[in-house]
């Protein structure tokens, strides 16, 4: 398998190998570009920093680690812990309950909270205020900072308050079936059904959105009438892989991190829910199986086809 990349490369987070001469300043990938091969690469875990990977021989890092703590990055490279940008993280504790509690290096037992009761929980997503989480039911659960309401995507009620885990009603009995993935970042939250569509909501009071009419009510989101197997959410970007095996990207490419040409990144930064094909040139046999998105950067992991 290989893993491409593509964005901001500040603290060399997106060079697992070197790449560059050490003592030189590294510079953002502007396209797509293979970082790691390896028989079997998981999806990538990237933080602001840095970039984790587990692959069939190690789990690999790249970048700027100092300031995570090894609890935590131990646990963030399992689906089941996050990390929001206001500096909590969340992590399920492998039974019913989800722990809170602040990332900084030895305050994990001070204010800790937990949630008890949501369910067996596969995946969770960190955004800027807040937190959603995947169920094994296919239920979503979001919880976090109430003065931005909208990124929780359910009203709030004194019986289903902000700032503890609440379901997000809308996203269940779905016409193409329960949530298999969730994404957050920003303030912008996703959800894939196993009928590949894709579903958004959130928003930042007076901010132009990612996507057209984005609301605190999740919506369908149209990529080129494609159906979506796959996305990953950025600070102010979508990664989006087709079931055609093509991968799809929208919103701002400041660093890069839509791996397109600077004139088609351009019309795109102008135009929300605008979406343009990566143009990928893979090698023969090589198809697209995952695409993930960090803070500013986007990553595409490829497998070989083999023949029938």
């Amino acid at each position: 398998m290989e893993l491409l990349a593509a964005g901001f490369n500040a603290w060399r987070q997106l060079q697992f190998d070197g790449g560059e001469d050490a003592s030189a300043e590294p510079t953002d990938l502007t396209s797509f570009q293979p970082i790691l091969t390896d028989r079997s690469i998981e999806r990538p875990r990237p933080l602001l920093s840095c970039t984790f990977a587990r692959t069939a021989s190690a789990v690999r890092q790249a970048g700027f680690v100092e300031d995570t703590p090894r609890c935590i990055i131990n646990e963030l490279l399992s689906s089941v812990a996050a990390i929001s940008g206001n500096g909590l993280v969340a992590e399920y504790d492998g039974r019913d309950a989800v722990r809170q509690y602040p990332s900084a290096p030895g305050a994990r037992l001070q204010d800790q909270q937990t949630f008890p009761a949501i369910g067996r929980i596969i995946q969770l997503a960190a955004y800027e205020t807040g937190f959603a989480a995947l169920s094994q039911d296919g239920r979503v659960w979001t919880w976090g900072d109430e003065r931005y309401g909208a990124c929780l995507g359910r009203p709030i009620t004194p019986s289903s308050p902000a700032e503890k885990p609440g379901p997000v009603e809308e996203l269940e009995d779905l016409p193409t079936g329960r949530i298999i993935r969730i994404g957050a970042a920003g303030y912008l939250l996703l959800a894939l059904t196993e009928g590949h569509d894709l579903y958004a909501w959130g928003g930042y009071p007076g901010r132009r959105g990612l996507i057209d009419d984005l609301s605190s009510s999740p919506a369908p989101v149209v990529v080129e009438e494609c159906d979506i197997t796959d996305c990953g959410v950025g600070e102010s970007h979508i990664i989006v892989l087709s079931s055609e095996g093509d991968v799809y990207v929208t919103g701002n490419n400041t660093n890069g991190q839509l791996g397109l040409p600077a004139s088609e990144a351009s019309l795109l930064s102008s135009s929300p829910s605008s979406w343009t094909k990566v143009p990928l040139v893979l090698g023969e046999g090589q198809v697209v199986v995952g695409v993930e998105a960090g803070h500013r950067t986007s990553f595409i992991l490829t497998k070989h086809q083999s023949r029938e």
